[in-house]
């Protein structure tokens, strides 16, 4: 084989290396910036969370209404994981439960919660 051909050949083959590596490395890029993004939106979901669960055991009314808000706004977030939405569905069942067994308050009558 001619020189010039092993030359052309290997040269040849250390572009597509070449090439595949620039591709690898945009791949891998976008794959960490996904990762990173969602580790920050989680890190900020679970602040938020903390907020949520504060109100939630205040003593003011008002408190518990902006909870159950923020509670409906941090669980439609494209960030939730299944154990996550396994969270709000027990927590939503102990209220039920809580609810059940307390009776209706001074502020409830038979159709509901009044405002």
């Amino acid at each position: 084989m001619d020189v010039g051909w092993v030359s052309a050949l290997v040269a040849l083959a250390g572009a597509a290396v070449a090439a595949a590596s620039v591709v690898v490395t945009v791949l891998e890029g976008r794959r960490m910036r996904r990762n990173t993004e969602f580790s920050v939106h989680r890190d900020l979901w679970w602040q938020r969370w903390s907020w949520v669960v504060e109100r939630a055991n205040s003593g003011d009314p008002h408190d518990h209404d902006a909870a159950a808000f923020m509670t409906h706004a941090l669980t439609t977030r494209s960030w939730v994981t299944a154990d996550d939405e396994w969270v709000l569905a027990e927590i939503q069942r102990d209220e039920r439960e809580r609810r059940r067994s307390d009776g209706p308050t001074d502020d409830e009558g038979a159709g509901g919660r009044t405002r």
